[in-house]
């Protein structure tokens, strides 16, 4: 049985003046939810599956060029410190999944260290605990150069009867989740970016049409990188599974600008 999905998510009319979002000023987040909060407030929360979600490198420091982007990550405690906000706020808001972007951060360096691991991972919340913390696979250079680390992680989760499966940017390039799956499907398939957006070869709902992608790019609107939103899915005709981009439904969007630099967009959809 098809179920009904609001997916409330942060947009940039321009990402180049977007600084990022770090532990010092997490109230700018916790404003993002208040308003996703009250966009959807008019639909019953028993017949929706409510999200809000954020785009790759949303809580770092972060600065867009004219050829690339630069990523200055955050400490290991200021992850900690956006951890501790993350599960407050999804205790206030019990009935949104949380899907927080990512957290760009660091490890090592110290006294105790001979060199500094750079690290981007996705949390995901719901009635203020932690269903995923996904960690990001392939390293785009934006943080580092070379040295990138990943942690193991899984790619999937349950929620209100459905399976989720996420990839993040450069891993959905490379089927992660795909792959992850050992020929089984999800229902929904997140994918968070910074300038990738859905692939035929990459997606992992049912192979014969069926489920969706939530989409969310920090870069779809000001460098037509993709479109943002929640797309339904069927086979192409090369037999791959393609999005359908006129599924999308915008059902709202605010005409107010939000503290840095952003916009909520909501989105209904199909999974």
């Amino acid at each position: 049985m098809a179920k009904d999905i609001l997916a409330a998510m942060i947009e940039f009319d321009d990402s180049s003046k977007f600084m990022g979002v770090s532990n010092a000023n997490f109230s700018v987040f916790e404003g993002a939810v208040v308003r996703a909060k009250a966009m959807m407030q008019d639909y019953p929360d028993d017949k929706y599956i409510k999200m809000l979600v954020a785009p790759e490198y949303y809580f770092s420091g972060y600065s867009s060029k004219a050829v690339t982007n630069h990523i200055d990550s955050l400490s290991k405690s200021s992850k900690s410190d956006i951890y501790s906000g993350l599960r407050r706020v999804s205790r206030q808001y019990p009935n949104i999944l949380i899907v927080a972007g990512t957290i760009a951060y660091t490890k090592g360096g110290g006294c105790c260290f001979s060199s500094t691991s750079y690290l981007s991972i996705a949390p995901i919340l719901a009635g203020g605990n932690f269903l995923l913390k996904k960690y990001k696979v392939g390293n785009d250079q934006y943080q580092t150069a070379d040295a990138f680390a990943t942690k193991q992680s899984d790619s999937t989760f349950t929620y209100k009867g459905l399976t989720f499966g996420i990839d993040i940017c450069l891993d959905h390039n490379n089927k992660i989740l795909k792959k992850s799956l050992d020929g089984k499907s999800v229902d929904v398939h997140i994918l968070i970016s910074d300038g990738s957006s859905p692939t035929p070869n990459s997606l992992a709902t049912n192979k014969n049409g069926g489920g969706a992608v939530v989409f969310c790019n920090m870069r779809s609107i000001n460098k037509g990188k993709g479109v943002n939103g929640i797309m339904s899915v069927s086979p192409n005709k090369f037999g791959n599974l393609n999005v359908n981009v006129d599924s999308r439904t915008q059902v709202a969007k605010t005409g107010q600008t939000l503290a840095g630099g952003f916009h909520i967009a909501l989105y209904s959809g199909q999974a």
